[in-house]
């Protein structure tokens, strides 16, 4: 599981004393407590599903995420994958060969990986710099424009309605026209005393080179997670509110007990659009106005995978769960992979898909949830995995980009 920190302007009184009480108890129980958890042990299992690496290059490490640190997941588009590396250098390769196609270096450490969408964003790549900069490149490597930002970035930009959206650390989203690096329009909401610096996120149209058919955002639409359990649907072109609904209701006695922060990316498909929040729960919503469908408790801990049938999330203890996207019906639990630091699970051909800390990247069947197939990677992925036309792309913590099909 990747890192997140809580933060806030203040922790004091009840609560601080609360905090220092804990980490002492955290201390005894290190001292005389029973021996922690280990994590599972992979068993054997009959192999019915085996992918094969097409390709795989090289690229610069990534380093876990830590606080306040985006992941580095790849941008495809355009023909191309494009990954950002954290000392600063941006790469390009042919997403059917995995050829290196240029390499632009901003000469500043990069805070998270790489946006890239459909409509006006085709062929456009995004990046955003630790001191708060902006970097647009387009398709052959040209750096079109960079712009500061004038707040902090926490996490990857998202293409949408023509425009570069960045969510900052203060709870504003904020949009610069993709062709002049303009300012266009800020949508802004109270920010939490305590909130997750982690990776919450947005979404916007997925590029013509990924698999997904199956969405349902137009090339303006823009899905936007926001601290204290909110979700909100923008238009990418000015910023204007379509709903907004409180996905995850904060429970708790204190204000740490309420964070209910959404985790990653919205997923999307059809009519449906599905979150986890922090350690709460998992709930579905409708697409046309947000309604909620259904919600189910759970201890999420990563952004979930979604496809025509199936929910499935990882909790805070690498227990896999997957729920039927239409009634959320719980179908399976897959507990193999207990405590092994898994990545966001992928749905992709006939199985899904999560990788964990040593690098091992298992499938489990749809239907009954047991292992299918695996195979070993140099190191665990970077940021979630993506699902290409031309099959799964990877980047890795230690600095290798994999291009996987059956």
């Amino acid at each position: 599981m990747s890192p997140l920190t809580i933060v806030g302007s203040q922790v004091r009184g009840r609560l601080g004393l609360m905090a220092i009480a804990l980490v002492g108890g955290l201390v005894l129980s290190g001292c005389s407590g029973p021996s922690k958890p280990k994590p599972a042990r992979l068993n054997d299992f009959k192999s019915e599903l085996s992918l094969k690496v097409v390709w795989q290059s090289s690229a610069g490490r990534t380093s876990p995420a830590s606080s306040g640190q985006g992941w580095f997941s790849p941008g495809v588009s355009d023909g191309l994958v494009v990954i950002a590396e954290r000392a600063g250098v941006v790469r390009a390769f042919d997403l059917s060969t995995g050829a290196s196609k240029w390499t632009v270096d901003l000469k500043a450490p990069i805070q998270a990986g790489v946006a890239s969408g459909g409509g006006a964003g085709e062929g456009s790549f995004a990046v955003v710099t630790q001191a708060g900069d902006l970097a647009l490149i387009d398709s052959k490597g040209e750096l079109r424009w960079r712009v500061p930002l004038g707040g902090l970035p926490l996490e990857a930009p998202v293409l949408s309605g023509g425009h570069a959206v960045v969510r900052l650390a203060d709870n504003r989203v904020v949009a610069w026209s993709l062709v002049s690096g303009e300012r266009r329009w800020v949508f802004q909401r109270t920010l939490p005393s305590l909130v997750l610096h982690g990776q919450s996120g947005m979404r916007g149209i997925a590029s013509t080179n990924e698999e997904a058919s199956g969405e349902g955002l137009g090339v303006a639409d823009l899905l936007v997670g926001l601290p204290g359990g909110r979700l909100a649907w923008l238009s990418g072109a000015n910023g204007a509110l379509r709903w907004e609904t409180q996905a995850a209701v904060p429970r708790g006695s204190n204000e740490v007990e309420r964070i209910a922060d959404l985790l990653g990316a919205p997923s999307i498909f059809a009519d449906t659009v599905c979150v986890s929040a922090y350690q709460t729960q998992v709930a579905c919503h409708a697409v046309e106005n947000g309604r909620p469908i259904w919600q189910k408790r759970f201890a999420g801990a990563l952004p979930l995978a979604i496809d025509q049938r199936l929910v499935v999330g990882v909790d805070s203890s690498d227990r896999i769960t997957a729920f039927e996207r239409s009634q959320g019906e719980s179908l399976w639990t897959q507990e193999g992979l207990f405590l092994r630091r898994l990545s966001a699970p992928v749905s992709f051909d006939r199985a899904i898909w999560v990788a964990d800390g040593e690098g091992y990247l298992h499938g489990l069947s749809r239907e009954s949830g047991q292992f299918i197939a695996r195979m070993r990677l140099d190191a665990k992925p970077s940021g979630p995995m993506r699902v290409t036309k031309q099959g799964l792309v990877v980047q890795t913590e230690s600095g290798r980009l994999y291009l996987l099909r059956p």
